[in-house]
């Protein structure tokens, strides 16, 4: 485009311009005003900073886990979402190199969140057995890595 902030004319702004690879600029913002709008709107969790009255709790109040299931399911749908976002910012594919550099985005999209997955699953199970004595693997830590595998 023509935009003030583009990097792509003879004098860019502050002699740098703005690249936003993939609109990611724009997506991030319109997620975060977004959430920022809801978070307004809801109000914090019932029951969880304050009592009935309105008075706020000395500590907040814990929740029970939400489904596992649907917490995995959701994992899942992000990941495979991310295959067409990472291997997609090559633009085009219309050529070998551009193929290999699509192919070498998906085999990295998934060993990025294998690791994080594994990594935070037998980091959650090494601390839990430190502490208790006993070890258990937590699912929930394993996507909460696989997430940030594929965000890292």
């Amino acid at each position: 485009g023509n935009g003030f902030l583009t990097a792509f004319t003879d004098e860019p702004f502050r002699g740098v311009g703005v690249v936003d690879f993939a609109g990611s600029g724009v997506v991030h913002m319109t997620g975060g005003a977004t959430a920022l709008v809801a978070a307004i709107v809801l109000g914090p969790r019932k029951g969880r900073f304050y009592d009935e009255d309105g008075n706020p709790l000395e500590t907040p109040a814990t929740f029970q886990a939400h489904s596992v299931a649907l917490q995995i399911l959701g994992t899942f749908v992000l990941w495979f979402g991310w295959y067409g976002f990472n291997p997609g910012s090559a633009l085009a594919i219309d050529n070998s190199g551009s193929a290999a550099t699509a192919a070498l985005c998906a085999v990295t999209t998934t060993l990025a969140a294998a690791a994080g997955c594994v990594t935070a699953m037998f980091t959650d199970t090494f601390l839990e057995m430190r502490k208790t004595g006993e070890a258990s693997y937590d699912l929930t830590m394993a996507m909460n890595g696989c997430l940030a595998g594929l965000v890292g």
